[in-house]
């Protein structure tokens, strides 16, 4: 028999959404204090997002809501914070742009695909997109941190510049990789082409 989970794996999910506001809102202070402050939060966002998955899956309350209320809050964290880099000048314009438009054509490929009665399969490039977002992400409020604490650093004062670039790269990558791979079904919906009889399976990881 499983036990009950301590936590609602939800109200974890939950504890996100005004975490980032608050983090963006110690973050353009522009303060030492508000940095490692807002660095902290960064950290209990992505250990929050870990941990509700494994609260779900460890006492079987996976549910249908919470495996859209995750990725919800994991794309609202993210966009968040990205916003707040933007403000304080360590992010481009172009670059939270690229990221949001990004996942905006995911959740159309998904769409499109539903009235296609095709699963999109989460693929590898997405699983690295993540990764290098939430790793990436840390080193930026390190490093961002470590400038603040050592301004006589001057030579790491554009290391989270770049690692946003990268990442930006990166989600660009995995854009184009979904969309390769969910072309098919696309052109399916644009040419308005009638379904077939046996369900189509996703794209493949």
């Amino acid at each position: 028999m499983v036990k009950r989970a301590p936590v609602d794996p939800n109200i974890i999910t939950s504890m996100r959404l005004p975490m980032a506001p608050v983090a963006v809102a110690f973050l353009v202070t522009g303060t030492i204090w508000g940095t490692i402050v807002a660095a902290i939060l960064a950290l209990l966002l992505e250990v929050s997002d870990l941990l509700d998955g494994y609260v779900a899956r460890r006492y079987e309350q996976v549910t249908d809501f919470g495996k859209l209320y995750d990725p919800f809050s994991d794309a609202f964290t993210r966009y968040t914070l990205f916003l707040g880099l933007y403000a304080i000048g360590v992010a481009q314009l172009w670059m939270v742009i690229a990221i949001f438009y990004r996942d905006a054509a995911i959740s159309f490929f998904r769409t499109v695909a539903a009235t296609r009665e095709v699963v999109v399969a989460a693929r590898p490039s997405g699983k690295i997109k993540a990764l290098f977002q939430g790793f990436g992400m840390q080193f930026i409020f390190l490093f961002l941190v470590l400038t603040e604490v050592y301004p006589e650093w001057g030579a790491i004062q554009d290391v989270p510049y770049w690692i946003m670039v990268v990442i930006t790269l990166v989600t660009i990558a995995s854009f184009l990789d979904y969309f390769r791979g969910n072309l098919p079904t696309l052109r399916d919906a644009w040419e308005n082409r009638p379904l077939l009889r046996k369900k189509k399976k996703g794209s493949p990881e």
